[in-house]
């Protein structure tokens, strides 16, 4: 049962093959130093795991095994190797019989959690006489170990390990140092003996940020003297400029694929990948260049990445569907055009803008400065400045603040609210209190309103509250004031230039002036000549009468300027009462249908007083139904219609 030292080699010829013989494959050369494998003749990565199986199936084994270079040349992939290596690869001394008695000596082996354990323990057996001499004569390498002189040891061989492992299922990961140092164990031992190799995962595809400040910072907003606005974040939604390379995409990395002790294949996972092009949204362009993939910018404009579709695009306004909150975007001051936001506006929260649409609820409050305000949905508590253009709510203003001092606010219905604009639009109205220069109101339940000119189709009481409705009468005393002063004024002016046209007709009429005056027509037309005696009369002439041409000269220049200076303030008189004229032709009020209790007065406002617009909310409320020696009662009832113009007094003449 002990192993020759040298086995018989089981190689044969295919023309004389004997049973227990094995012919090797082309690929294989045996020479006096060993088995070698020929790389290049393997035609497919199979054949040697084929020729493997058939020399085990066949009983032999490999002896003087090359363990790691038999493991590469069953499961290494050929393209991998290197091209410089040898063609041939040494692989065994020689395929020899594995002998039932010494199959018979190799037990199961325990496969679970991908590693292989074999029990190791001494193995002795009855020894033959010629055979218990030669080993109790100490000249074995092995010796005579404890026990009966009749019993020799019988010892495992890594080679038949191989051998029978395979068979027994563990066909990769021998632990060939673990194997050898259990043949040599005096005692039972189990020991983990094969290990598979677990697969290395690859790396998913990535993208990398190629220029800075393209994601939102969270961090406070950055003021003056190294202060910081905890109600803002310091950048929301990055600015862009054509052709900048906003992104690279960074090519996944295949992993490593495993093998189970059974020679099983453990595929490495496919690591994550994305097509670039398919992120590129409108305002992007993808480039391929020599250093990979990029995503640039086409359009300058502000940067939205979507977080559902991971797209990539530019526009010149920015859109936002995230909403505003203290925790997802702080306060927002925005630089751009247009502004569209598609999640709400959380309370208290302010948005600095010019044109917004904002396509959610809004419970914060939006301060634009000029374009327009749109509101798809509500306003409920906050509200809606806009410092030179128009507000638009399509759905309820309810318990808000709308401001728009040179625009107009347009509403469906508004609960509540308090409405400050030049021109007001409002289809139903509840406990509203509105001051505008016009207002036009299709239904008005208990509301206050002050206006120049107010429309309003129905006006209904609401939980016995009823309407207010004023009338803005400028105090128009300083305008009519400053008419009378220009009147008084060009009367003067026109008592000065009579007066000096009467000297300049008293002048005109003394003897001498008037015979110069005839005569130096004459002259200047050429109707007579003079003698050389009448030039000399004529010069004493002209020096007599010279003091009186130089005040008459005087006297016409003062008179032109007093009539152009009278005749600039005839014009100012003019469009100083076409002025007057028009805004009283701007003051009416009209009620088609009065249903429940509406009082109509005109109120006085005069220069000196606070402007409404500018009241406290609680003030204004009361400032808009009081009654007092600046409101003159038109109309008190609880039913019937309503409708009076203005009509301005007299000034006088």
């Amino acid at each position: 049962m002990t192993m020759p030292e040298q086995p018989k080699s089981a190689i044969g010829n295919l023309a004389d093959l004997e049973d227990g013989q094995i012919a090797l494959s082309r690929y294989i050369v045996k020479r006096a130093d060993g088995l070698f494998v020929t790389l290049s003749r393997l035609d497919s990565p199979v054949d040697f795991v084929d020729f493997v199986d058939r020399t085990f199936a066949l009983g032999l084994y490999f002896r003087g095994l090359d363990y790691g270079q038999f493991q590469s040349l069953l499961y290494d992939d050929a393209a991998s190797r290197d091209k410089a290596a040898p063609d041939e690869v040494f692989l065994a001394l020689d395929i020899a019989t594995f002998q039932p008695q010494r199959q018979a000596l190799y037990k199961e082996l325990r496969i679970q959690r991908g590693e292989a354990a074999y029990l190791f323990e001494p193995i002795y057996r009855d020894a033959a006489p010629d055979e218990a001499s030669t080993e109790g004569s100490g000249n074995s390498p092995q010796g005579m170990l404890a026990g009966s002189p009749q019993e020799v040891r019988v010892w495992l061989d890594f080679d038949e390990f191989v051998a029978s492992a395979w068979g027994k299922g563990v066909r990769f990961g021998i632990d060939v140092a673990a194997v050898q140092e259990g043949i040599q164990l005096d005692r039972p031992e189990r020991r983990v003996v094969a290990r598979g190799r677990p697969f290395v995962a690859g790396k998913d595809a990535t993208i990398t940020e190629q220029a800075p400040g393209l994601r939102r910072n969270n961090a406070p907003r950055r003021l003056f003297g190294d202060r910081v606005d905890l109600r803002q974040f310091e950048t929301r939604y990055p600015q862009v400029a054509a052709g900048l390379r906003l992104v690279k995409k960074t090519p996944r990395t295949p992993g490593v694929d495993g093998r189970d002790v059974t020679g099983e294949a453990l595929p490495a996972p496919l690591p994550k990948d994305f097509d670039l092009q398919r992120m590129a949204g409108a305002g992007t362009q993808l480039s391929r260049e020599k250093d990979g993939e990029y995503l640039l910018a086409s359009v300058s404009g502000f940067l939205a990445i979507d977080t559902r579709s991971h797209q990539f695009s530019v526009a010149d306004k920015i859109v936002s569907h995230e909403g505003v909150s203290a925790r997802t975007t702080g306060d927002l001051m925005l630089t751009g055009e247009v502004y569209e936001q598609h999640g709400e506006i959380q309370e208290k929260r302010v948005v600095t803008c010019r044109s917004i649409t904002a396509f959610a609820d809004v419970f914060g409050n939006i301060v634009s400065t000029g374009g327009t305000v749109r509101l798809k949905q509500n306003l409920v508590g906050g509200s809606a400045s806009n410092d030179d253009g128009d507000i638009v709510v399509e759905g309820v203003a309810s318990g808000a603040t709308l401001i728009a001092p040179h625009g107009c606010v347009t509403l469906k219905r508004a609960d509540n609210c308090v409405i400050i604009a030049r021109q007001v639009v409002i289809a139903r109205a509840t406990l509203c209190d509105i001051v505008a220069q016009v207002l036009s109101l299709e239904q008005a339940e208990a509301c206050a309103a002050a206006a120049r000119n107010i429309q309003v189709r129905l006006a209904r009481a609401h939980r016995e509250v009823g309407n207010v409705f004023l009338v803005l009468l400028p105090d128009a005393s300083t305008e009519d004031a400053g008419i009378v002063a220009l009147r008084d004024k060009r009367a003067e002016l026109e008592e000065a230039i009579a007066g000096h046209r009467a000297r300049v007709e008293a002048l005109r009429g003394d003897k001498d002036v008037t015979a110069y005056l005839r005569l130096a027509g004459k002259l200047r037309r050429g109707e007579v000549s003079l003698s050389p005696e009448q030039e000399v009369g004529w010069r004493r002439l002209s020096a007599v009468v010279a003091p009186v041409l130089k005040t008459l000269s005087l006297l016409s220049g003062a008179v032109n300027e007093l009539v152009a200076e009278s005749a600039a303030m005839a014009v100012e008189i003019d469009e100083g009462q076409a002025a007057a004229e028009r805004a009283c032709g701007e003051l009416a009020c009209t009620v088609d249908r009065v249903e429940g209790e509406t009082r109509i007065s005109t109120l006085l406002v005069k220069q000196a007083d606070t402007p409404l617009g500018a009241l406290p909310r609680k003030e204004l409320k009361i400032r808009l139904r009081a009654t007092d020696a600046a409101t003159n009662n038109l109309f008190f009832a609880s039913s019937g219609h309503f409708s009076w113009t203005y009509r301005a007094p007299q000034a006088p003449a």
